[in-house]
């Protein structure tokens, strides 16, 4: 009996070992493909197994709740003092939202440990894991361009295919344009043409990320770089929407550690005011804008290649981190503008097309506004050629101020200026009379090079008429002229007492 009793045993403990064996070899050992869709290089996802269990026939339900392989019994310490519980399968069933969802990710991305790498399959990422659960996706790297961290709970109980969990903002920059003479209305694009001595203005522009929310403090900071053609008035006005952003809320440095003409610093969106300190609502897809002025001066560049005006954005770009310090950030590629300006030339030649010396022109350009021509500048003299460099399109007026001596003064000269330009260049620059026709042909005075933003003119003096001497042959011919008139009255005279005395 006792011999039966243990040999019961015995054959009962091999029964609970083979039960046992068959548990461990039932694990779920299935893989799993995980797709995230994104095309951007540079970005390496990690899949970390929170929770583990077993997946239920239909391949919908994970019953038995476990901990996974992914988190750390330190996290899971953690986790009993965060949320009263470490039982992996109650601590799951108070996760019940997304924004929960949201929450626990969070949470539980500092206490992380053997995750599983993605790989880069062009315009998605995929993991390969083991076992059916619920995983947690992070990010391990990201481009420092257009790159945002992510971390989420996904549910693999099968492939899956996903979407970062990311966002980033959105970057924009204009340039203010104007013709003067013939427009009151300022459009607005990548490229512009202006006067030397012109405030340009210019509009930095970042739309919130659609995860902003996400975000316990948000930085942003815009980085402008401008070449020497242009001088930045330091008159940065920061809105949110239409609401003027108090400027204790950020600030403008010229000291930019990575080499720009200037930067707009706010440290954290969430806090900022109106000009009369209250709270301004900002959220996701929100527009801050950066606007201010920079004139074109004497350095700038005639005609192409213009002269450009460079952006990009720095913003936060991990909503997870909690860490001391200031958090990572990325940024947005360069956005570029351009302003062009051109030059004229007029060579004073005489009738042969000699070059004539003597002259002095003053140019004038004509303003909508004020419905007058103004003078640009003063009147420019001395040699043969006069140049009026920094000229934006537009009407103008060349008047003849002073007139080489012995020689007539020429009429005013009307032309307008016509151009169009893009962010790649000047694409046409032509010269048009009063009539707004283009002057090409036999009548051609002008000439223009889009390249080169120039345009040039000949203007021809003719001599004044010249009188004959006294007593010369001009005297000889007033006196036959004369004695003509003197003939003809007496003719008519004896004709008139003939026809008197008939009567």
């Amino acid at each position: 009996m006792k011999k039966l009793r243990k040999l019961g045993s015995v054959i009962l403990a091999l029964v609970m070992i083979c039960v046992m064996s068959i548990t461990a070899f039932a694990a779920d050992d299935t893989q799993y493909i995980i797709t995230i869709n994104n095309s951007t290089d540079g970005y390496v996802y990690t899949a970390y197994q929170i929770f583990a269990g077993d997946l239920s026939e239909d391949g919908k339900i994970l019953s038995n709740v476990t901990w996974g392989g992914g988190i750390t019994e330190e996290g899971i310490a953690a986790v009993k003092t965060e949320y009263g519980t470490d039982d992996a399968a109650e601590v799951a069933a108070l996760i019940t939202t997304e924004a929960k969802a949201e929450e626990f990710a969070e949470f539980v991305g500092s206490y992380l440990t053997s995750g599983t790498a993605s790989t880069d399959a062009g315009d998605t990422y995929t993991i390969t894991v083991t076992g059916a659960g619920y995983y947690l996706i992070d990010n391990t790297e990201v481009p420092a361009e257009n790159g945002a961290y992510t971390s989420y709970i996904l549910k693999v109980v099968s492939n899956v295919s996903t979407d970062p969990k990311s966002a980033i903002p959105s970057s924009d920059k204009t340039v203010d344009d104007i013709n003067d003479s013939t427009e009151t209305e300022v459009t607005t694009g990548e490229s512009a043409d202006h006067d030397i001595g012109d405030n340009v203005t210019f509009t930095l522009s970042a739309t919130l990320p659609t995860n902003y929310g996400d975000y316990k403090t948000y930085k942003l900071i815009f980085h402008d770089v401008m070449e020497s053609g242009l001088t930045f008035n330091n008159d940065v006005v920061v809105t949110v929407g239409d609401t003027v952003v108090d400027p204790s809320c950020y600030t403008v440095s010229q000291s930019c550690s990575d080499g720009c003409t200037f930067e707009v610093i706010i440290s954290d969106t969430h806090a900022l005011k109106d000009t009369d300190g209250n709270a301004i609502a900002v959220s996701a897809t929100s527009v801050i804008t950066v606007t201010y002025t920079a004139e074109l001066n004497e350095n700038c560049v005639v005609g192409n290649p213009g002269n450009y005006n460079t952006m990009h954005i720095e913003y936060s770009n991990n909503p997870n981190w909690d860490g001391d310090g200031e958090g990572p950030t990325g940024e947005t590629p360069d956005d570029t503008v351009v302003v062009f300006t051109y030059k004229l030339t007029a060579n004073k030649v005489d009738s042969t097309g000699a070059a004539l010396a003597g002259a002095g022109f003053t140019l004038y350009k004509y303003d909508a506004e004020s419905e007058t021509y103004v003078a640009v500048g003063e009147e420019v003299t001395g040699g043969t050629s006069f140049t009026w460099t920094g000229l934006d399109d537009g009407r103008y007026k060349l008047v003849e101020t002073t007139t080489p001596s012995g020689y007539n003064t020429m009429d005013d000269l009307y032309f307008t200026v016509a151009a169009e330009h893009a962010e790649s260049g000047i694409t046409s620059l032509v010269i048009k009379d009063a009539d707004d026709n283009v002057i090409s042909g036999e009548d051609l005075s002008f000439t223009a090079t889009a390249t080169g933003g120039a345009i040039s003119t000949n203007i021809t003096n003719y001599k004044g008429s010249e009188l004959p001497d006294t007593g010369g042959i001009g005297t000889t011919i007033f006196y036959v002229v004369g004695g003509v008139l003197v003939l003809g009255a007496a003719v008519l005279l004896i004709t008139r007492r003939r026809m008197d005395k008939a009567e």
